[in-house]
């Protein structure tokens, strides 16, 4: 029925919601009760009511939990805190790989940028901003903010995030830089368009790790007047930016039309002094001895129209059939090809994504990748409540492509790599089972790859016609009373051939006391991360990309302690990094990377609200 603009209307459509909603709220309550005092409720009564109270219980709990530990704590505000992280001496804002990674054999690694690519609307949302500083042996800040706001009609959306970090080796430094803003305009019921504009940068300066590491073992500070390093500086640019134009036209109820237009600029650069081009650390890389400095480029254009058929009873997308053509202003580097992306729910509600490409043009062509994906909902239904208890995310992933054009043949004054690689072909098989009773997460991944490519121990590209196998298995779990809380998280890793380098097993425990004084939350605890040793890789910052290393690195525990308070919308806290350092200070995690030695930081977080 159509209300009115009535007033009494009103106020009794606001009682009706406050009935239900107090009224749901009795049903769980009743249901917690049950459980406690009785068990489970018995499902034979005869009496059913008709409609039912759905109990969600969060299927990644562990992800949004909230605490002092893990939102003031850690120095990378992209940290997972079951994921043991590893800052080595001179590396800024770049951090050691101990964790399975097949895919990063792309220019420059994934880890070393975080990028905004695309933009996520929030409608009515409160702007948001959130500074950060750290301050020991190594200074750091950070800075993030995020704004939403509807205009009439209209939405507009913008992020920003900057890092920055001087490293405890003086000549190592790392920033980035990210910004993305765009606007959602609806000029017709059938017609609107998305405009958005994208900023990522990068600058790092690397000592390139140190020239005799075993001095580290009888040495207590890292400076220039000590250790001797690879570098005395290689300096790293990175800069992308991309203006996107996105056109969407209502063809009837379930069909819609998407055209997005995008101008891409990329720009690498690399900068040696004088004094590193003879260094022995590019001996078998480097080229021409005459320059210390080396720039490259790229600009192209993006063409991608998609036909979108929804469902008229959710109004979900079912079928994506669409082609990208990418101009570039090298013509080598042009590439297309055609995507679909298929969305069902089977009549027992089961979902099932399915998703295509398949490239037809320059080096890339013939290569094709195939996903498909399921996401299980386990429930328990009693007489008069439905809860979800747990999640199974099932993936299934084939690929048989090539990395970047820029990897396979990059011609510059210190490299020139001339590759005539074939498709790297990987199956790889992906599940994650959420335990929201048991506050726990246990995943599983495996891959399967041939062709595989990688960077030897003279940092070179090279391919491997071997088949290879390798996994992942990791569990991550909360325990806790009022007070005590323990956050856990281990994995094991394996693989068939010792060119994938990882350790078998890697954990990350916290454990946290809460507490008040004068009302003024507090938290105190300690961190332990673990990873056991191995064959390790080894870091080149002027490719910035691993390398097959020769040394044993990992096999020792870091543990820091902590302690931190929340005063309002401020927290502070103080951390004291890898305390029993001087017990063991062979612990590296690269072949020239050691970690720090043992100190004090001093942290604040400040999260601003408009």
């Amino acid at each position: 029925m159509k209300l009115n603009g009535n007033p009494e209307n009103s106020q009794e459509k606001h009682l009706s919601t406050i009935i239900l909603v107090l009224r749901t709220l009795v049903f769980i309550l009743l249901f917690f009760v049950s459980k406690i005092s009785f068990g489970n409720i018995d499902t034979t009564a005869k009496e059913v009511v008709e409609v039912k109270t759905i109990v969600l219980s969060k299927p990644n709990i562990l992800k949004y939990v909230d605490t002092l530990l893990v939102s003031s704590t850690l120095l990378d505000p992209e940290e997972d805190m079951f994921t043991p992280s590893f800052f080595s001496v001179g590396s800024g804002l770049y951090k050691f790989p101990i964790l399975l990674n097949l895919e990063d054999n792309g220019w420059i690694s994934k880890n070393v940028m975080q990028a905004y690519n695309k933009i996520e609307f929030k409608t009515d949302t409160i702007p948001s901003f959130s500074a950060k500083y750290d301050h020991a042996y190594t200074t750091a800040n950070w800075f993030n903010g995020r704004f939403d706001r509807m205009i009439g009609k209209s939405k507009l959306s913008a992020e920003l995030n900057r890092n920055f970090q001087n490293s405890v080796y003086s000549n190592s430094k790392g920033k980035r830089f990210n910004f993305s803003i765009g606007s959602e305009l609806p000029f017709h019921k059938n017609y609107k368009v998305t405009f958005s504009y994208f900023r990522n940068q990068a600058e790092l300066n690397e000592n390139g790790g140190f020239n005799n590491s075993d001095l580290i073992i009888y040495l207590d500070e890292f400076n220039a007047t000590t250790l001797n390093s690879n570098l005395n500086s290689a300096s790293n640019s990175i800069f992308i930016q991309k203006t996107s134009i996105l056109q969407e036209v209502g063809i009837n109820s379930f069909a819609r039309f998407f055209v997005t237009s995008e101008y891409e600029e990329h720009k690498y650069n690399f900068e040696l002094i004088e004094e590193d081009i003879d260094a022995n650390f590019f001996s078998n890389t480097y080229l021409d001895t005459t320059e210390t400095f080396d720039s490259i480029g790229f600009r192209k254009l993006i063409l991608e129209p998609i036909l979108v058929l929804d469902n008229l009873n959710n109004g979900k997308s079912i079928l994506n059939l669409g082609v990208r053509k990418e101009i570039n202003d090298k013509s080598i580097l042009n590439n297309s090809y055609v995507l679909s992306k298929l969305n069902m729910n089977f009549n027992n509600g089961l979902p099932f994504y399915l998703q295509g490409k398949y490239h037809f043009e320059n080096a890339w062509k013939g290569n094709y990748s195939i996903k498909g994906s399921t996401n299980l909902m386990f429930k328990k239904e009693t007489i008069d409540t439905i809860q979800y208890v747990s999640s199974l995310f099932v993936q299934v992933d084939f690929s048989s492509l090539l990395p970047s054009y820029l990897f396979l043949n990059y011609f510059g004054n210190h490299f020139k790599w001339n590759n005539d690689f074939n498709p790297t072909q990987k199956i790889t098989f992906d599940a994650q089972l959420n335990l929201a009773k048991f506050s726990s997460i246990v995943k599983l991944e495996v891959q399967n790859v041939s062709n595989y490519i990688y960077l030897d121990e003279n940092s070179l590209p090279n391919q491997n016609n071997e088949n290879i196998t390798a996994g992942r298995i990791s569990l991550k779990k909360q325990w806790g009373t009022k007070h005590i809380k323990l956050y856990s998280g281990l994995g094991y890793q394996y693989s068939t051939s010792n060119l994938i380098r990882v350790p078998s097993f890697y954990t990350r425990s916290s454990i946290v006391y809460e507490f008040k004084l004068r009302k003024v939350p507090f938290n105190m605890g300690s961190t332990i991360n673990f990873f056991s040793k191995y064959v390790g890789l080894n870091y080149n910052p002027a490719i910035r990309h691993y390398y097959l290393g020769k040394k044993n690195v990992g096999g020792t525990p870091v543990v820091d302690f902590f302690l931190a308070s929340r005063l309002g919308p401020a927290d502070l806290y103080i951390k004291y990094d890898n305390t029993f350092y001087t017990l063991n200070r062979d612990l590296f995690i690269g072949e020239n990377y050691p970690i720090t030695n043992s100190f004090l930081r001093f942290g604040l977080k400040w999260n601003l609200t408009n």
